[in-house]
């Protein structure tokens, strides 16, 4: 009678075993959370009026996929991207801290000068030309991601040089345009029973800054942004902030001032639809 012996396991293949290897390699990939942009945003009550980096941030949040957003905002009723650049906090921001990308909203129809011979060699519009290449150069140095957010003028004739010097401004500083503004006429008109304006044709209502932030989205993620219910978590800052302009306001006491408020995804779609449009 033979004498029996217990059989070895046959050996696991060598390409099966370095797919299992794989294969649970992978596993906390897909319960790893999602990435962080830190974004710094400069400007004045076109981007605190309603809380833009807020509704930005509310907006990432709500997406199943992509990065969530970090805000810190330095901005100032009126103020242009010359007098942050004169009050030195937003380059000591971009000195000290980590940024993915920084967002440069210039005073209102400044940059329309660029596009306009006649009103070009302005100091107003020289020291914006500056501030610009000032601020993208500080940021190349930190390789952080410079955009320019374009805003709205009170007819096409002056949105189109608003246009064409958020073009020019973004060629000479090496930064990528964001044409909100265009996106926000454009639903504006599509849409002229829907209150778009708090005060004629300047600050925006609070659906003229969710186009501004899904504009922002949109290019900060490399995606656009899907309609989901919002939870609007912040005050949603009035025009009549009062905001210093020299420290973040998202460091700022809520207040009193400002509301709360949710949005349903139903309301949110088309609004994120007129961002989608490329200009």
């Amino acid at each position: 009678m033979r004498n029996l012996r217990p059989r070895s396991p046959a050996p696991v293949p060598t390409r099966l075993l370095a797919m299992l290897v794989l294969c649970v390699a992978c596993i906390p990939a897909f319960a790893a959370e999602r990435a962080e942009l830190r974004v710094l945003l400069v400007g004045n009550s076109l981007t605190y009026t309603n809380n833009l980096p807020g509704l930005l941030r509310s907006l990432a949040a709500a997406q199943e996929e992509g990065p969530t957003i970090a805000t810190a905002s330095y901005v100032f009723p009126g103020a242009d991207l010359a007098w942050h650049w004169r009050k030195g906090a937003v380059a000591k921001a971009l000195r000290d801290e980590h940024w993915d990308a920084l967002v440069l909203q210039e005073r209102g129809g400044i940059l329309a000068c660029l596009a306009n011979r006649l009103h070009s060699n302005e100091p107003d519009c020289q020291a914006s030309r500056r501030a610009h290449r000032q601020f993208a150069e500080l940021a190349r140095e930190r390789s952080v991601r410079v955009l320019l957010l374009g805003t709205w003028g009170p007819d096409p004739q002056w949105q189109a040089e608003l246009d064409r010097g958020l073009r020019i401004a973004a060629k000479s500083s090496k930064a990528t345009p964001v044409f909100a503004g265009t996106a926000l006429r454009a639903y504006a008109h599509a849409n002229p029973r829907q209150e778009m304006f708090t005060d004629g044709n300047l600050h925006p209502a609070l659906p003229a800054s969710l186009i501004v932030a899904a504009s922002l989205y949109r290019e900060l993620a490399g995606r656009e942004a899907q309609a989901r219910d919002l939870a609007l978590d912040f005050p949603l800052r009035p025009v009549s902030a009062q905001l210093q302009g020299i420290a973040p306001m998202e460091a700022a006491r809520p207040a009193s001032e400002g509301r709360r408020a949710s949005l349903p995804a139903s309301e949110l779609a088309p609004l994120l639809q007129a961002a989608a449009i490329d200009p």
